[in-house]
């Protein structure tokens, strides 16, 4: 009842609300002998710089935008070396410009339709990294964000404001795929038709509660008329090669944009481990276990996007858009050989263990978007539907053999282990942006989400006479979710002030049932998530501050309460008794003169969720265990400059210093823990555009974290130093890259648990040190072709 009410009450709100009117801009691009200049590019511009939409002048030099919402817009007019601009004009209804005047007009025979753009942009909620012409734009996206200002990668996750829980959207959608499967999205999609990286560090209201920050990657869209696409190759070598090859492909007409861009990568990737484990008994070291592990993976995968926009008349548009990956038949082989000695040195045993998985996993998230422009001041209504099916199924032989001594910890055995997940996950949208008034704009909307996911695992083979381990021999657990939500914000300009306030409300009901214990948990929640973001600039001086509130559910995966095997001593097991995450944060902003920054910011987290790993002092075995810490507390200051040095370097230089605190409960003894330590990032990119044709773009990036924390983890530090160079030819239609990640082979990794009876140090040595070669050539109408004298070309009706 309660819920029924809810939602009545919300469309209530949603659709009583009264509609506005759409505004029209046009105006004249002449000569300075005031005549027209015919084929002119025109583009519309934000308040920011960011491209709203572009056409060109008819043959009397006229030019038109249609639909065009209340804000602040530039209009920027092109021809041949020529460019004018208009002042900064508020629109609050339909006006023709006055005329723009370009100098010394020239014969147009061939144009490029380019835009130079600040590689950082700040903004109140979010900042934007521009990627194109950097050399950075050859390689994959994965290799762009860990560059990306604001962005760090450790471990092979993502952080933004010291949280990995961080949600990655492409185009405004968001990705639903578990964080190992987005790397191979991500590493098999080329950063050539890459635009610009969002990091949007105070998500709107608009925007689903789940998951810390989001990363909103926005893909190029063609700006000429016509079709155009690009070939690309990137080859890599570390201790073992990886390649990827793909094609892009856009085509623009008057009413459709369409692209796509399929890759097909295979990677071999190879990772040593050393780990030593102090086992105690009574209180005591009795057993040092020193196991040297090796990982060599084979993945092959097919990456394939689509997206298209259909503009149906004035007023109705609609867009499809699809992501989707298969990656069939992939291996790992897990290599080990344990030592076990007594506290004196003196050797018991030697273990060799070979764990062989074989995968296949397939993903596709399908969207479909309606937009209707109201007739009422650009009152704009939209709906989105959304589907992701998801499902992986791993099969895996763990061998085991004692080959000298004997403990009575383990066992010689085979285990055999099959296990699939398949997810299906639903979800509508319904947004209404409504003008308030000149200077206010309110939005609201309503959401349903449903998830299904169902888990099954076969084992066989295992000891089930050691105590202390329960393996799963088999089991299917189903889990059901449901998602209701809704949310208002209102978005207010006046003078130098800006303000976003926003509230969303979420019902969420959960039922996990295990099919062989006739196991099941429920549970319902309703929460409130507000946000605010706010910003005053006067001259050259900017301050910002934000607030909001996040949630963050636990991953299908890690609620499995399968207990299995890795080895012949490490087990991993879910936690179908997690609880959502809370987190509330706040930040203040300073900038001077748009390059200057210095912030400070303040996180408290409640139930973060973590996967742990403890000893098991009773059985001699290591297990990854899913749990919610306690309490995490984070705050610290950034201070940071990005500028233009000179006419061709571009500097981006951060100096983070945090405090990052963990309290957990030890499972063995129920005590209350803590972790803590201070925390300093450095990260400096500089980024170099030379020659006199300007056509070889490089980059040098340099990282620096000193130790830090996760859970009962402690981290030591770690450095690396990268330099990638991009040289464009053949009238840059082509393209070749190459480059060295961790020139000095100083990122990996070496962490630490030392607490009460946990003893652990593990180094890890992956292959950070890369040579990364690439190649891409551009087909097609890449330019507009034609000219001054032929006015009424197919080409130019095209445009």
């Amino acid at each position: 009842m309660a819920r029924d009410t809810y939602i009545t009450l919300l469309l209530c709100l949603t659709f009583t609300l009264a509609f506005s009117q759409d505004f029209i801009i046009n105006g004249l691009v002449i000569d300075d002998n005031s005549e027209p200049v015919v084929l002119a590019n025109v583009i519309l511009l934000s308040e920011e710089g960011e491209f709203i939409k572009g056409t060109v002048t008819n043959d009397q030099g006229y030019y038109e935008f249609k639909a065009i919402s209340p804000s602040s817009y530039r209009i920027v007019a092109s021809y041949i070396a020529n460019t004018v601009e208009s002042p900064l004009t508020t629109i609050t209804e339909s006006i023709e410009i006055s005329p723009l005047i370009l100098q010394s007009s020239q014969e147009l025979d061939e144009v490029i339709v380019t835009q130079k753009k600040p590689k950082l942009e700040q903004l109140a909620d979010r900042h934007i990294f521009n990627v194109e012409n950097t050399a950075l734009s050859d390689g994959d996206i994965w290799d762009v964000l860990k560059r990306t200002p604001g962005v760090m990668v450790m471990n092979n996750r993502l952080y933004v404001n010291g949280s990995s829980k961080v949600n990655i959207m492409i185009n405004g959608k968001r990705v639903n795929l578990p964080e190992d499967d987005i790397i191979n999205l991500l590493t098999g999609s080329s950063a050539s038709n890459v635009e610009s990286i969002e990091v949007i560090t105070s998500p709107p209201a608009k925007y689903s509660a789940e998951g810390g920050l989001l990363i909103d990657i926005k893909m190029k869209k063609n700006l000429v008329a016509g079709y155009n696409g690009a070939l690309f190759n990137r080859y890599t070598q570390g201790v073992l090669p990886k390649h990827t090859l793909g094609m892009d492909h856009f085509f623009k007409g008057k009413k459709i944009d369409f692209s796509t861009n399929y890759s097909f990568s295979h990677d071999r990737d190879w990772t040593r481990y050393s780990d030593i484990t102090t086992y105690f008994e009574s209180g005591q070291e009795s057993e040092v276990w020193t196991a040297e592990q090796k990982s060599i993976s084979n993945k092959r995968s097919h990456n394939l996007n689509l997206f298209l926009d259909v503009e149906l008349d004035e007023k109705n548009a609609i867009s499809l858009s699809s992501t989707s990956s298969f990656s069939p038949n992939g291996g790992i082989n897990f290599s080990s050989i344990t030592d076990i000695e007594d506290t004196t040195g003196e050797f018991m045993a030697r273990l060799y263990g070979l764990n062989i998985l074989n995968s296949d996993k397939f993903n596709s998230s399908n969207y479909l978007d309606w937009v209707y422009k109201l007739n009422d001041k650009g009152a704009e209504l939209s709906t989105n539907a959304h589907f992701t099916y998801y499902d992986s199924k791993l099969n895996q032989e763990v061998n085991n053999d004692i080959v000298q001594g004997f403990t009575e910890n383990t066992s010689e055995n085979t285990l055999n282990i099959n296990s699939d997940q398949i997810i299906n996950l639903f979800s509508a949208q319904t947004d209404l942006t409504l003008p308030l008034s000149e200077h206010s704009t309110m939005e609201t909307g309503l959401r349903i989400a449903t998830i299904n996911s169902e888990a099954s695992i076969i084992q066989s083979g295992f000891d089930d006479t050691l105590e202390g381990i329960n393996p799963t021999g088999s089991g299917i657990f189903d889990y059901d979710e449901q998602i209701y939500a809704g949310y208002a914000s209102v978005n207010s300009s006046w003078n130098k002030w800006k303000l976003n306030l926003g509230l969303r409300t979420e019902y969420i009901d959960t039922k996990g049932e295990l099919d062989n214990l006739s196991l099941q948990n429920t549970s319902s929640y309703f929460n409130l998530f507000p946000n605010m973001s706010m910003s005053y600039t006067k001259e050259k001086n900017a301050i910002y501050f934000k607030y909001y509130r996040r949630i963050t559910r636990p991953r299908y995966s890690s609620i499995n309460p399968f207990q299995f095997y890795l080895s012949a001593n490490s087990i991993s097991e879910g936690n179908p008794s997690l609880k959502p995450a809370y987190s509330d944060y706040v930040q203040f902003d300073y900038v001077y003169d748009r390059d200057f920054k210095v912030l400070v910011f303040a996180n408290k987290k409640s139930n973060e969720q973590v996967q742990q790993i403890f000893q098991d002092n009773a059985t001699n075995t290591l297990r990854a265990q899913y749990i919610n810490l306690e309490t995490n507390y984070f705050y610290g200051i950034d201070a940071s400059v990005s500028k233009d040095l000179t006419s061709f370097w571009y500097l981006y230089f951060l100096v983070s210093h945090y405090h990052d605190k963990d309290s957990f409960i030890d499972v063995e003894t129920n005590t209350t823990i803590e972790n803590s330590i201070w925390t300093t990032h450095l990260r400096a990119n500089n980024y170099f555009t030379l020659l006199k044709d300007k056509s070889l773009y490089a980059d040098v990036t340099f990282t620096y974290l000193s130790p830090s924390i996760q859970g009962n983890a402690t981290y030591e530090s770690y450095s690396k130093l990268g330099l990638n160079f991009r040289k464009t030819f053949w009238n840059k239609d082509a393209s070749i890259s190459m480059g060295v990640d961790d020139i000095f082979n100083n990122g990996n990794m070496f962490s630490t648990r030392d607490y009460l009876d946990q003893n652990n140090i593990t180094s890890t040595r992956k292959e950070t040190r890369l040579f990364v070669f690439g190649f891409r050539y551009k087909f097609g109408n890449t330019k507009i072709r034609d000219n001054y004298k032929r006015k009424n070309t197919e080409e130019g009706k095209r445009l």
